[in-house]
């Protein structure tokens, strides 16, 4: 009996600690510049396309995911890896997600392609330099696309527009429902 009771004893501490290891948070300028580059870009293309009614909706699109964010690391206070509070969800992935899904469904996927990478590359960097759980950013993740998608329209025409490289130079298509 008593060659399984300090195995049992292990086994439950192990179960009952923290699921985390602590580990120190390294800077990540990649993620901090991308948390505000990829909005800005959005913001940007609204301008090119001359609709400021899709400027509209993306501060409101962002508005959304930033308070949903905001709130939630509030009422979760669920620790990040480094030990400090505040890491579910992340807000870096929300902000930059929302900039993503709302070039996705206001232009379409063909110009959001590029959004949606660098706001893979931003995700990864918080992980990767111990901001943040895989988890926080996929939560974020979901609050950024998902504001989108619930405030965003896309344009009133029906139209996407998208945007590529094929075979050695650029190409721009426009597609309607009709």
């Amino acid at each position: 009996m008593r060659a399984f009771a300090a195995p049992a004893v292990l086994a439950a501490c192990l179960a009952c600690g923290t699921p985390h290891a602590q580990v120190s948070a390294t800077p990540d300028p990649v993620g901090d510049a991308l948390r505000y580059a990829l909005p800005l870009g959005a913001a940007a293309l609204t301008f090119y396309h001359q609709d400021t009614e899709g400027l509209k909706e993306f501060g409101w699109t962002w508005l959304a995911s930033q308070g949903t964010t905001e709130v939630l690391k509030h009422v979760v206070d669920s620790p990040r890896p480094d030990g400090t509070g505040y890491g579910f969800p992340s807000g870096h992935a929300s902000a930059v997600f929302a900039a993503a899904g709302f070039v996705h469904r206001r232009y379409g996927l063909g110009e959001a392609w590029p959004f949606y990478a660098l706001a893979t590359v931003t995700a990864y960097e918080r992980v990767h330099h111990h901001h943040h759980f895989t988890r926080d950013v996929v939560a974020g993740a979901v609050i950024g696309v998902g504001s989108a998608f619930l405030i965003s329209k896309p344009l009133p025409d029906g139209g996407v527009i998208g945007v590529g490289w094929h075979g050695g130079g650029p190409w721009v298509t426009y597609a309607r429902t009709w």
